[in-house]
């Protein structure tokens, strides 16, 4: 016999022992504004101005009616008139898995304009009713989505963290695309902070990225709910998955929108006026 002992190592299990064949589905909720009663600040009719047609709201609308993966989206209006404009939609489009929802009244407050304090309160709401794998907050002033967009992210996510025992890393995937720059923010006592580019933990490349388009497993954002609250902040060590800097606009300014439009006819509708309506096909038969 020998005495010589040894220590025996066992492999991490990379996939499921069994497979009930259910597909994951997404929880989208946006918050949106009332621009025909408060004009907005930067742009006083962002949110009713039409962009290549359509309002920013109704293409968001027909991007998340169109995924296969977005299970429930939901609307939060800033007033009850807003909400009835934005059900009319609905209706009228036939968008069968959007909900409109108006948030208390206290959320209009000054003190509370942010998009994420009605965007925790929906989603908890949510919650409280059905049980979903992912959560994401898109907005519609980044309109730069092809069609079949919500469901790659779920590919992606399923390539970067297969089974939850052993995610490495943050439970979230973010868009970025390759740059070999940094990006800073100027900070009010004249110092500058790191912005948008942590090392990814696959590979030393670097991503460019503003946040725009991200899923996170629902177990993982709801018991991190303040990190919605920092949406500069990516300190919490997300994988990236790849788009085009396109897709990246967020419309603040006219030259945004400018910019945006531009590629949103060019990339997305240059497939087809109804290339949404086509990629809904594609899936629903």
């Amino acid at each position: 016999m020998s005495d010589t002992s040894t220590t025996a190592t066992t492999a991490r299990p990379t996939g499921k022992a069994h497979d009930f064949g259910v597909e994951p589905t997404i929880l989208s909720v946006t918050p949106t504004r009332d621009n025909a009663t408060a004009p907005g600040r930067r742009l006083p009719d962002k949110h009713t101005r039409l962009l290549c047609g359509k309002t920013l709201d109704e293409w968001l609308m027909l991007q998340l009616w169109s995924s296969k993966c977005v299970r429930q989206a939901v609307f939060v209006a800033e007033t009850r008139a807003h909400a009835e404009r934005l059900e009319r939609l609905v209706i009228d489009r036939k968008f069968s898995n959007i909900e409109i929802v108006v948030r208390p009244r206290d959320m209009l407050a000054s003190i509370n304009d942010s998009g994420a304090i009605p965007i925790q309160w929906a989603v908890e709401r949510e919650f409280q009713r059905d049980w979903y794998s992912f959560v994401t907050t898109p907005f519609v002033v980044s309109p730069c989505r092809p069609p079949g967009f919500f469901d790659r992210m779920v590919e992606e996510y399923k390539l970067a963290m297969s089974n939850p025992d052993y995610t490495r890393s943050s439970a979230i995937i973010c868009g970025g695309y390759p740059t070999d720059q940094m990006l800073w923010d100027r900070q009010p006592d004249g110092g500058w902070i790191q912005r948008g580019i942590p090392y990814l933990n696959r590979n030393p490349q670097t991503r460019g990225s503003i946040t725009n388009h991200w899923l996170a497993a629902s177990w993982w954002y709801r018991s991190n709910v303040h990190l919605s609250m920092a949406r500069h902040d990516l300190s919490f060590n997300p994988m990236f998955f790849d788009i085009e800097p396109w897709m990246d606009i967020h419309i603040d300014t006219e030259e945004d929108w400018e910019v945006a439009e531009l590629w949103f006819r060019r990339k997305i509708l240059s497939k087809g006026e109804d290339c949404y309506e086509e990629y809904r096909r594609s899936w629903a038969g």
